[in-house]
């Protein structure tokens, strides 16, 4: 069979008419896409795209700050208010009344004048409630240097004899000091008028020494040591002359 060549390219023509026009109506055909049908595009064709054209809604998401929404805040209940438990009252205690030595009684100075001016002996003694140094007195001399005085003081270390200035240890918690003034010392014949110890130590309840510090120039003293709060008092009885110290 003899072919025309004007009829092959009028076939060549319509070929490829037919070519372009199925190759345009499958591309229309993959663009256009049922809902809920999958698209026809090639996996390598899809993610090409993905790459070289984000859509709108990717961009826009990535770009777009996430909103928070905020909770709701919990509204605290108000707990239970535990009831009050009173403190139990503590039951009174007895009060103890105090010793009368357990409270420091304060040495109060005295002074005044003396029986005369011869003191010739001390003495010591004790009660139930308290200890004694009694000053006993003689009758005055002829020419007395003045009115005799003594007076009662808290001693104040150091203590020391009067006329050597040597060091006396006394006995004691506590001192008082006993100074006589304007005193006659020796009698009409010069002998000395006071003639008992002129240092006694004891071991009462309170009193525990009476030392003689001094006897020169019409001055007699004496140091008293003794323990505890006692109270001190200075009594004048006839020719004598007493200091109390209270104990328990």
């Amino acid at each position: 069979m003899t072919r025309n060549p004007r009829n092959l390219a009028v076939l060549a023509v319509i070929a490829v008419v037919a070519i372009v026009a199925g190759s345009w109506f499958v591309s229309a055909l993959g663009r256009t896409v049922a809902p809920g049908s999958s698209p026809s595009s090639s996996p390598s064709q899809m993610a090409s795209e993905a790459v070289t054209s984000p859509s709108p809604m990717s961009s826009s998401t990535a770009s777009a700050p996430p909103s928070v929404t905020p909770s709701p805040t919990a509204t605290p209940e108000p707990s239970a208010t535990a009831a009050a438990t009173p403190n139990p009252t503590a039951a009174p205690t007895a009060t103890v009344a105090p010793s009368p030595s357990a409270v420091a009684c304060a040495v109060k100075p005295a002074d005044g004048q003396l029986p005369s001016d011869r003191v010739v002996s001390v003495k010591v003694s004790t009660s139930p409630t308290m200890d004694l140094v009694t000053f006993v007195f003689e009758v005055g001399s002829l020419t007395p240097a003045g009115p005799p005085r003594g007076e009662l003081t808290v001693a104040v270390p150091p203590f020391t004899y009067g006329s050597s200035g040597l060091p006396i240890d006394l006995q004691g918690q506590h001192a008082l000091q006993v100074r006589m003034s304007a005193m006659s010392l020796y009698n009409d014949v010069g002998e000395p008028t006071f003639t008992g110890d002129p240092d006694i130590k004891v071991d009462l309840p309170a009193l525990k020494q009476v030392v003689m510090y001094d006897a020169s120039e019409g001055i007699a003293g004496w140091y008293i040591g003794y323990d505890g709060n006692g109270c001190v008092d200075l009594v004048r009885d006839g020719m004598n002359v007493t200091v109390t110290i209270a104990h328990p």
